[in-house]
């Protein structure tokens, strides 16, 4: 038995009216279904893209919907829309993971210098390579093994250090293995990493394991808990950013982290004002600064401002930023796609249709890999396919470079 709704409305609309019909309020159906209001909020309005189908089904409960085409109108929406295919080298990093060390390794300790040398080789493939996440497969699955027997063995000449490692290498596997679907790995990996981070006592290595567990709480829609970590981070560098330019530039990663998780709440006041704070820290970076990890440096301050603006659905100012950075200066070809994504998004929400298609192919042209494995993409590129005439040659081949269609 369907609900007769507009077929107009999108599937956040249709949540929030079937919320409304049956009398629950955001917070009673958010907490039935383990997430925040917030959350909830921004499904209903459309700042993020629709809830996977397990999600769906859990709302649907809830709501006393029967037929799913309640919540999703008469648009297909198979699973494979909201999970990202999975990297061939996806089991064998996971795998490498998974059989990490519980406890002290045995046998001959690694050479902290030879895990350092990997590291850095790693970390220089995935911003210099367009297929950064192939390189990662290729060099994850031994960067894995190394750095974790050396964190744990008794007798590595420098612990701690093998342990800041440790820490950055779990990071780049969050890098490889997001938006592929994989959830779990992505939790397994940031919290270990933040956890490992700890025990090495170094705050640079705690605000990069913190940065990347809030990009992960922020892309599951926890909003409260991306907050509070990010908040606890800004605290614990706040009294220590003058000493390094590496711990200024974690104290700035965090509170770009508060500006963007606030823009996505749409809390417009608190968003600039984080933004405006870690602006203001980030120009003091030397001029040539650049953290790997994050893309922390003096020239992302319009990068940050075009994603704060979108999220605010601020179009004129997004683009205002745009404007203040050519994407060819960013050294980072992941970091160079993505903020190719973001400006395309601020143009799709006003429909520029021929804007976003050139935007996107120059994005896969900066890192293939990038676009095909986000979720705001394959959205513009779906939008694109239902387009006119005009781009329509170009979605085709938009599709087939994101891995919407074989």
């Amino acid at each position: 038995m369907g609900t007769q709704l507009d077929p107009s409305l999108s599937v956040g609309e249709r949540i929030q009216v079937l919320r409304e019909r049956s009398g629950k309020s955001r917070a009673v159906l958010a907490g039935l279904v383990g997430r925040s209001e917030g959350w909830l909020k921004a499904v209903e309005k459309g700042r993020l893209l629709p809830p996977r189908l397990p999600m769906l089904v859990k709302l649907a409960e809830h709501l006393g919907v029967r037929d799913l085409s309640d919540l999703l109108g008469g648009v297909s929406l198979p699973t494979s829309l909201f999970c990202g295919s999975e990297h061939p080298a996806l089991p064998v990093v996971r795998r490498a993971v998974d059989t990490a060390p519980l406890g002290p390794s045995v046998g001959s300790a690694p050479d902290v210098e030879h895990v350092a040398a990997a590291l850095a080789a790693a970390w220089r493939s995935r911003i210099t390579r367009g297929d950064h996440r192939t390189a990662l497969g290729e060099a994850l699955p031994g960067l894995v093994a190394c750095a974790s027997v050396a964190a744990s063995h008794p007798e590595c000449s420098d612990r701690r250090r093998a342990q800041v490692m440790y820490a950055s290498t779990l990071n780049l596997v969050q890098m490889f293995a997001a938006y592929q679907g994989d959830g779990n790995l992505v939790w397994r990996v940031a919290e270990r990493s933040l956890a490992t981070a700890r025990a090495s006592g170094d705050p640079v290595a705690i605000g990069q394991a913190a940065w990347f567990l809030v990009e992960a709480f922020r892309a599951a829609g926890q909003w409260e808990s991306a907050q509070t970590m990010t908040e606890e981070a800004l605290r614990l560098l706040d009294p220590l950013r003058r000493r390094s330019p590496e711990l200024a530039s974690a104290w700035v990663d965090m509170a770009f982290h508060a500006a963007i998780t606030h823009a996505r709440a749409g809390e417009q006041g608190d968003a600039w004002h984080w933004f405006d704070r870690a602006a203001a820290i980030a120009r003091t970076l030397p001029s040539t600064w650049w953290s790997a990890p994050t893309s922390t440096s003096p020239k992302v301050v319009p990068i940050h401002g075009v994603t704060v603006a979108v999220e605010l659905r601020q179009v004129g100012t997004a683009l205002g930023w745009a404007d203040k950075i050519a994407p060819e200066s960013i050294p980072a070809r992941p970091r160079r796609a993505r903020h190719l994504v973001e400006v395309a998004r601020a143009h799709a929400l006003k429909g520029r249709v021929s804007e976003v298609a050139s935007l996107l192919t120059t994005a896969i042209e900066a890192a293939p890999e990038t676009p095909r494995w986000n979720q705001e993409t394959h959205h513009m590129v779906r939008g694109l396919l239902d387009g006119p005439p005009s781009v329509q040659s170009v979605a085709r081949d938009l599709a087939t470079a994101t891995g919407l269609v074989a």
